[in-house]
């Protein structure tokens, strides 16, 4: 899965350089509608050169990329409350849990 996303590299007016980034979003897709009216916009993996640059695109195929991604080709599943904890980090995480929240 791979998240549109723009990034920069700029001078603060203190002189400080700083690296900011930022995740697309979009109008979620019928999948995920339920959970919440935004999604990040995924790019499929064969437009990866062109949004990253690589291969040439113009403005208007850049702006068709920055639509819901197709909740056909997504999966999801209820996981372990422990996943919202940053401290937490191990692959069980992902796990599907086998009684519901």
């Amino acid at each position: 899965m791979t998240f549109a996303g723009l990034w920069d590299i700029w001078r603060a007016p203190d002189g400080n350089t700083l690296k900011s980034f930022a995740i697309v979003t979009t109008a979620s897709n019928e999948l995920l509608k339920p959970l919440h009216g935004r999604m990040p916009v995924l790019i499929a993996p064969d437009l990866w050169a062109a949004w990253l640059g690589e291969n040439a695109a113009t403005d208007a195929e850049l702006k068709a990329m920055l639509k819901p991604y197709p909740g056909e080709r997504m999966t999801f599943w209820p996981v372990d409350r422990r996943v919202g904890n940053v401290r937490n980090d191990s692959p069980d995480l992902f796990a599907p849990l086998s009684a519901p929240l």
